[in-house]
Order: structure tokens, then sequence, then C-alpha cells
């Protein structure tokens, strides 16, 4: 499917305006579609479609030269239903957009993504045209960040898209997801446009934020687009010029009837606990770049509890089969639990009473080793646990009353480092996790903070925490 210009609806509605003396290549617009081909998830979204695009360069004729001099007249020939304003930063844009292969390229990406992104527009009853904003944001590449902050296709900054329905957390960034942030990003416009009730005033809150656009507009006194352009961010205010650009360059382009059509063979797994990229690519020999692409929305290459992951569908077999060897090397491997001597003794000295624990329904790891005044590590040791799952019904061993000499050494150590004075009493508060507390205090890690408390990662409301003072 194609932008059919003239079933647009009523758009930009603004003053030409005046030539701006920076330099415009410093705009974020230019090095997005300068950098098109230059990531690795576009790269492989045209190697997984079967479109020949050397054949198609062959066939499709280049876009005739845009006459600065007849400007006004050329864009009203294309704006059918709405004006497009002309001025020289308009000029500029056109120029970039209509050169190298990269014009063709972002078309077939577009035409992919179009009968999606005017859905969710006409939902909205916003303008069809601002399905082609992400291709001048972020040309269609998910990765794409800016100076500003903002992330994803429609470059989304943390509050904009917390505030429109998106999760971020330290895994997951769903600004990265073309659906769900598409849903944010219309949803978020149509707010502007609502506050503003005029797209040069809206678009210019977008790429910046309404209360920077407010605040000038008091400081100024005006609401002139035209007047407050020159204290917009001159990395992102000409979001109106590089789009008016691009609507006028595709309607120009002869490729548009073109589109990629990847071909992808995937499967859902549900992430039973915590799980690297690294673990599963080095057990099973996966592509990580395919495991990075099929799960564009995780970040730091690590999957969440609970997180329902989408493996190439040639690997699901290897990966169930090799479930528990992943989780076995992740833990033992890679992240190979420090074992203190004094528990090492613990577990071999002949004085030592042994207990058996079955383990019941809602236990986990942490409430069995502060019921018993036992660390995690040590039934993780003892049993021979290879991370921090157990199921109702199982049995731990659990070593008690312990009076030998390395028990005494072990206790005595034990009574001076949890003095109260080496300590930090924090309480969780709504919103917190144990990796974002940890950041908070220098030296510590969540690993370090649960092994002190005798917890695993799920902490509650009110719970309180020692952290050790370093």
């Amino acid at each position: 499917m194609t932008l059919k210009i003239k079933h647009l609806f009523p758009l930009f509605i603004f003053g030409a305006l005046k030539a701006q003396t920076p330099n415009i290549h410093t705009s974020v617009y230019v090095q997005q579609y300068e950098n098109l081909m230059k990531n690795e998830y576009t790269q492989l979204l045209f190697q997984k479609s079967t479109l020949n695009t050397d054949s198609i360069l062959h066939k499709v004729k280049p876009v005739k030269p845009f006459n600065p001099e007849l400007g006004i007249t050329l864009l009203k020939k294309v704006e059918k239903d709405f004006p497009l304003e002309y001025n020289s930063d308009v000029n500029y844009f056109i120029q970039l957009y209509s050169k190298g292969v990269n014009q063709h390229f972002l078309n077939y990406i577009y035409n992919f993504y179009e009968p999606f992104l005017t859905e969710e527009l006409k939902n909205q009853e916003l303008p069809l045209e601002l399905a082609l904003l992400p291709a001048v944001l972020s040309a269609f590449n998910p990765n794409s960040t800016n100076a500003t902050g903002c992330v994803g296709y429609w470059h989304l900054n943390y509050i904009q898209a917390i505030n429109n329905g998106l999760k971020i957390t330290e895994f997951v960034d769903e600004r990265k997801d073309l659906k769900k942030s598409t849903k944010a990003a219309t949803h978020y416009l149509k707010s502007l446009h609502n506050q503003y009730k005029k797209w040069d005033l809206a678009l210019a809150a977008y790429v910046s934020n309404p209360i920077q656009i407010n605040n000038l507009i008091a400081r100024k006194k005006t609401s002139n687009f035209q007047e407050l352009y020159p204290f917009f961010n001159p990395k992102t205010r000409d979001i109106l010029s590089a789009l008016t650009a691009m609507v006028y360059v595709y309607s120009q382009n002869n490729s548009n009837h073109y589109s990629i059509n990847p071909s992808i063979e995937a499967d859902t797994l549900l992430i039973e606990s915590k799980l690297t990229f690294k673990a599963i690519t080095e057990v099973t020999k996966m592509d990580i770049k395919e495991l990075r692409f099929l799960n564009i929305c995780i970040i730091n290459d690590v999957f969440p509890k609970g997180y329902k992951a989408v493996f190439p569908k040639k690997s699901t077999n290897t990966f169930n089969l090799l479930c528990d060897s992943i989780y076995y090397y992740q833990d033992s491997i890679l992240f190979k639990p420090v074992i203190e001597k004094t528990e090492v003794a613990l577990a071999a000295d002949s004085t030592i009473e042994s207990y058996i624990h079955k383990v019941k329904s809602g236990e986990f790891l942490g409430s069995i080793a502060e019921k018993h005044n036992v660390k995690i590590s040590q039934i993780q040791q003892w049993n021979n646990l290879k991370g921090t799952s157990i199921r109702a019904g199982q049995n731990l061993i659990i070593y008690k009353k312990i009076h030998s000499k390395n028990r005494t050494l072990d206790t005595e150590t034990s009574q001076v480092e949890n003095q109260p004075e080496n300590y930090i009493i924090y309480t969780v508060k709504s919103g917190d996790n144990l990796w974002d507390i940890a950041k908070n205090y220098p030296g510590n890690t969540a690993e370090e903070i649960m092994e002190i408390n005798n917890i695993d990662e799920n902490i509650k409301i009110g719970q309180t925490l020692k952290i050790k003072k370093k």
C-alpha cells in the first residue's frame, strides 16, 4: 500500500519560516536518514526479504529535480487537501531525501509498515501523513536514539513513553516495539494537538516537551511558531520542514509500489527465570544477532523472569532440550557463586546435624534460608541447585547445629560483620527493584543485597533491607 496524498486530512497550517543561519546538517533527522542502512536491525530485515533491490533500482526512474524557485508551486500541486508551506529548510531536506539509494530503501520499509500505521492514525482521527513521521525521526530503526534521550521508531522520551502506557525497565524497552510504540505515539500526538490546536506547536512539543513550549510561549508572549522557532533545540526543531519534505519526496518517488517482505519463522517461549543471551547462545550455538532481532525490546541481552521470548523456529527444540543445561551453564559457569571456605567446612564437618526441609506451596529459597538462619548460597551448595528456582514438594537438605571450630569462627566473623553500624536500613518503596536500589549505594550489587537479607529478587513495598556500608 502507498500513501495517497489526496485522501489525507488537513495538516500544517503554518507560515513560511525564515532561513536559519545555523548549519542544518547537525539536525538529528539528517543523521537518521544518512545512517539508514548502517544499523544491524535494518540490515537483517532486508536479508530476510526476497525483494531484489538491485533489480528494482535498475527499473525505477530518478526523482525529477526539485526547483527551489518553484517551491511554493510544486508543493501546492502535491498538497491536494492541505497546504504545505515552503521555505529554504524544506528545500534542504527535499534535496537530502531525494539523493542516493536510501530514498528507495526507506520507501520499501515504509510500504511494509504503512497499513498498520495508517490504521492507528485513523483510529485516533489523525492526519495520515503522520505515518511518515517515524521515517523522519528514526528511519524506522527501533534502536535509534537522539541527543535528547529519545528512543525507538517514534523517538519517545522516558516520560512520554511511561505516561502513554509503555513499559521501560532494566530489561525491557517497549519504545522499540513498532505496534506498542505507535499506539503510544499516536495517543500522545492527539493529546498535544488537542492542547495546542495547531500542528506546528504540537509537533514542536512532541520533539521537546510541552513544558518547554509553554514556558517559551509565556516568556516570549506569543504562540506564533515562526517567532518561537529560533529558540527551539537546533537538533530537533526542523521536524516540520523535514516532514513536509518527506511527504513531497514520497509523493514523487517511483519505487512506491515496492515493499520489503521479510520471512520470519519463529516460536514464542516463556522464560521461567532470568536468562542471559550469552548463556543461550554459548550452549545452543544460536546466533545472538538473530536473538536480538526477534526480541528487539530486550535491553542488556537479558530475558527477565516470566518474559515471552521469541526464538527462531529451527532453534526451539534445541532450546527446550538444553534448557536445564543453559541455566546450569549460566549459574555455575558464567555467574559461578563465590563459596566462602567456612561454608565448605560447614558442609564437611562430622558434627553437623542434617535436616530435610520439604518445600511448601508459596515458599521460596530466601524465606527458607531465613527460617533456618542460613544463607541462600549454602542451600544452593548443599543441594546442588543451579539457581533460585524450587518447587512445592521438593526436599532440601539443611545443615544445622554446628559446634566445630570452623563454625565458631564463622559465627564470630558474622557477629562482627552484622553489627548495626555496618549497615544502612532501606525501606522498599513503590516501583523499587533490587537492581535500582543497588545503583543508589555504590559498591553494592543486587545479589549481595539478596545474600545479606536472605531473600530472592521478589521484594514488597514496606519491606526493610540491610545494605552494607562501603
